[in-house]
């Protein structure tokens, strides 16, 4: 439920037994400080920033001031954060705090809204809402709109109108995550786009604006001036996150990555999903992770041999089984813990099902884990696993640590699960917090969430590598290095200048996700490798965009099928795909390029490797031709072990480094006895295309008319995939033309068979077996019965099923099956009998009892 109305006066009478939080000292200066700026009697309103550090308690004291100072004055209030996590962490504040509002005011009526089908649509906001809580996308898209009235006139918004509902006794905006106010969307937002397109500050002169953030400040005077624009008070105030460790506030966080040993291998479609389109893993992986009984005893193994290191322990787990399953392995192994989680997603007549925790049950955990002693004084419970639950602004100031079970892509993710844990000694926590991270190895480079910058410190809300992305170097590195040795000897190793960049593109930008059920904002700080011969070829691209940079591509939300044809036009003009696309990543590369250009209005930095010829294996292997295989072998291995050196990050193991320096060394021997250097192969033969491309996928779902062309299902949920007709492996061409529409259950049944479901007419002579396909968990009986009866034709036979659900129905009790021509009904029906008892027995359909199959009249 995402609205609340909360009688005030009851609440004050019923909650005597709550302790009042108390503030600390840096938050009561805050109050003072924005006590003196925001005068709400001024017809002009102001924005300025509070500048708090991840774990200073932003939303507390943010959320304190406003219900003393402005909530009493009846003013609207408007908050807004990236992602639903924070819109749940500010209700949690609030409603905690709702008992302490003074003044008269009797009810608080608060709304969050947003895209999450636990919170209310915009289509729901009333004018007597009190407080909107919701994310900034959402703002974005429904401050003003297109849509016309029958009159002609342009349509109003509910947002739109509650906002213009505030002008009486004002408006007070806070914008979480405030550093992202310069991005094109939210700017748009709060100070407008043009005199069509007005900004909330521009429709309501006397609101005012709070921003929150842990980064205020950007070294991109571009965006920097935007800052200013927005939030012309400046900082407001600002405490020091070095000074709040000092005093026992905040604990120093000691980050440990420990590798699960499982190798996950990423589809081309997973790798754009998480590359591209920055979305998180996706369920199926998720619940693969969840699942794995090894890797779950690992991180159980984790605590239980640290187990007076990490102290009181948060895990955030994924699915209720793993909570399950941790926390009776832990409790095996002697230690105390529990569990906590809402959704089950098992048989409602399971055991599970009747067993599934109410928000009381968990509470009471969440208790006891809080301050719960047995009679030894110990605690009750030191390990407490949840569902993200605690994600959203529980307070446990003892926990010490926290695991977190898998990677992520989303920051903000990220530092809510840290924030459990960096409660200083003074906040009842302890001096340091381990950040315990279990890291799985993926076969392509992804951009993961880290906490980590070069100093050790969190920085919120960017995904960023570090002045030297030298994972993107190993992926280089080794991807030539296994082409070399798969190929058994054939492929010469490459040469030094063509694996090891010169350097990098910074590129820094924002980007909005716009999955249902999950809208986020994050800044993203990524790299474009540069060759020497790739170098001239994106400056000469980078030159000619900064004159005339692209229109759209400064948007938070671009659609991929958008962005796609771009890309490609200009890959043709500047560039040479087969000599220059290295690892595959010349698509992407342009496109952070082109955002960076179009948001920065400047071209990202050139960062110069400047330890490169350091690594310049090449010449090693010159300098060590005269040495024998163990004194060089001891050599690599100094070097390999070296502190300070990168070959361990560039190749990961010994034998990599090993094989790579051999290679070299061949080369160099080559060069030697032949005074030339290794003769360079003749152009491998194109490889047939394997994959299309998103925009030809795209172009072939349209055509198909967006639904699966075998079983008929369309829709959300129908996970529609694009698959040959004549299977790739048999010769079939990767082309628009030999290219249908299937859902992921009918092309996982179709196989490598060569299927055609884009005709209607059968190819078969002679009719063969029946196949008595099993329905697909839950879905429709049409889909199931279709797939079945057009895979047994090999073609999309069926031209219309007359299904009736209810009693009262014609085809209640005996379906229709109609063919199209060119299908003869005869073959089937000589499997009537069998596909009526498949129907009764295998879909529980047990009222069919009969089955017409017909020809197409």
């Amino acid at each position: 439920m995402g609205y609340y109305s909360i009688d005030l006066e009851s609440t004050r009478t019923n909650q005597t037994s709550i302790s009042r939080k108390v503030p600390f000292e840096h938050q009561i200066d805050a109050f003072e400080a924005l006590t003196k700026n925001f005068i709400f009697e001024k017809p002009k309103g102001i924005g300025g920033l509070l500048v708090l550090p991840t774990g200073g308690g932003k939303t507390f004291t943010s959320v304190k001031w406003v219900c003393d100072n402005v909530v009493p004055k009846n003013i609207k209030i408007l908050w807004m954060a990236n992602s639903f996590y924070l819109l749940d962490q500010a209700f949690q504040e609030l409603f905690n705090y709702a008992k302490w509002i003074p003044g008269q005011k009797k009810l608080l009526n608060i709304r969050l809204v947003s895209s999450n089908p636990s919170h209310e649509s915009p289509s729901s906001i009333e004018d007597e809402d009190d407080i909107l809580i919701m994310t900034t996308q959402t703002a974005i898209k429904n401050l003003h709109t297109q849509a016309q009235r029958r009159n002609g006139g342009r349509a109003v918004t509910r947002f739109n109108q509650w906002l213009r509902s505030s002008e009486k006794n004002g408006l007070f905006i806070v914008l979480d995550e405030a550093h992202h106010a310069p991005a094109f969307g939210c700017r748009n937002l709060l100070i407008g786009k043009d005199e069509k397109e007005l900004g909330i500050r521009e429709l309501i002169p006397n609101a005012n604006l709070l921003g929150l953030t842990a980064t205020p400040t950007y070294a991109d005077q571009n965006r920097k001036g935007w800052l200013g624009k927005i939030f012309e008070a400046g900082i407001l105030y600002q405490a020091d996150k070095v000074k709040l460790t000092a005093a026992g506030i905040l604990s120093r966080p000691n980050y440990i990555q420990l590798p699960t040993g499982k190798e996950l291998t990423v589809s081309d479609e997973l790798f754009t999903s998480l590359v591209r389109d920055h979305k998180d893993l996706p369920e199926e992986i998720i619940e693969k992770l969840a699942n794995d009984h090894r890797r779950n005893d690992y991180i159980v193994n984790e605590y239980v041999q640290n187990r007076t290191k990490y102290g009181k322990t948060i895990i955030f787990a994924d699915r209720w089984y793993q909570c399950v399953y941790l926390k009776t392995k832990l409790e095996e192994k002697g230690v105390r813990a529990d569990a906590i989680y809402s959704k089950i997603d098992a048989d409602p007549g399971s055991a599970e099902g009747r067993n599934k925790r109410t928000a009381s049950d968990n509470q009471k955990i969440l208790e006891v884990f809080k301050s719960g002693k047995d009679s030894k004084k110990r605690e009750k419970l030191e390990v407490l696993i949840n569902v993200r639950m605690l994600t959203e602004g529980a307070d446990v100031p003892s926990v010490s640590t926290v695991f977190i079970t898998r990677q992520t892509t989303s920051q903000i993710l990220m530092a809510q699960m840290i924030g459990r844990a960096l409660r200083g000694t003074k906040a009842g926590g302890s001096d340091e917090a381990f950040i315990v991270m279990f890291m799985d190895e993926w076969k392509r480079l992804i951009d993961w969430a880290t906490p980590t910058s070069l100093d050790g410190g969190l920085e919120e809300t960017r995904v960023t590598r570090g002045s030297y992305p030298l994972e993107y170097v190993s992926i280089r590195l080794v991807e030539d290095l296994s082409r070399q040795i798969n190929s058994g000897g054939e492929l010469p190793p490459v040469s030094f200048s063509k694996v090891m960049p010169i350097g990098w593109f910074k590129t820094d930008y924002t980007v909005s996700t716009n999955e249902e059920n999950n809208e986020e904002t994050q800044s993203l700080t990524e790299f474009v490798m540069v060759y020497e011969e790739t170098l001239p070829k994106f400056e000469k691209f980078i030159s000619f965009f900064s004159k005339r940079f692209p229109d759209g591509w400064d948007r938070e939300f671009i659609d991929p099928n958008w962005m796609i044809p771009q890309v490609e036009s200009w890959i043709k003009i500047f560039f040479d795909r087969k000599e220059d696309d290295i690892g595959n990543t010349l698509v992407q590369d342009l496109i952070r390029i082109a955002r960076h250009l179009s948001q920065n209005q400047n071209p990202p930095p050139l960062v110069r490797f400047e330890e490169r010829e350091k690594y310049n294996l090449d010449e090693i292997a010159r300098k060590r031709l005269r040495f024998n295989f163990l004194e060089n072998n001891a050599y690599l291995e100094n070097e390999f072990n070296k502190p300070g050196n990168l070959w361990r990050v560039f190749y990961r193991s010994f034998e990599r480094f090993s094989t790579a320096f051999n290679g070299a060394a061949q080369r160099a021997m080559f060069e030697l006895s032949n005074n030339s250097q290794v003769p360079a192969l003749p152009a491998p033969r194109e490889r047939r295309k394997r994959e299309l491309t998103e925009s030809e996928k795209e172009q072939v779902k349209i055509k198909d008319g967006r639904k699966c062309l075998c079983c008929g299902k369309t829709g959300k949920g129908s996970r529609l995939q694009v698959d040959h007709v004549v299977p790739y492996n048999l010769g079939g061409e990767t082309s628009i033309e030999n290219s249908q529409t299937l859902c992921s259950v009918c092309n996982r049944q179709k196989n490598l068979n060569d299927m055609n479901f884009i005709q209607t007419e059968s190819p078969l002579r002679s009719p063969k077996k029946l196949e008595l396909l099993p329905r697909e968990r839950l879905e429709d009986y049409v889909c199931s019965i279709t797939r079945l009866v057009n895979y047994f034709y090999s073609c999309r036979a069926v031209c219309a099923l007359k299904i009736h659900k209810r009693t009262t129905g014609s085809n209640y009790a005996c379906w229709e099956i109609h063919l199209y021509n060119g299908n003869d009904p005869q073959w089937l029906n000589q499997y009537k009998r069998a596909l009526i008892k498949h129907i009764r027995e295998n879909f529980k359909c047990t009222w069919v009892l009969d089955l017409k199959i017909l020809g197409k009249r």
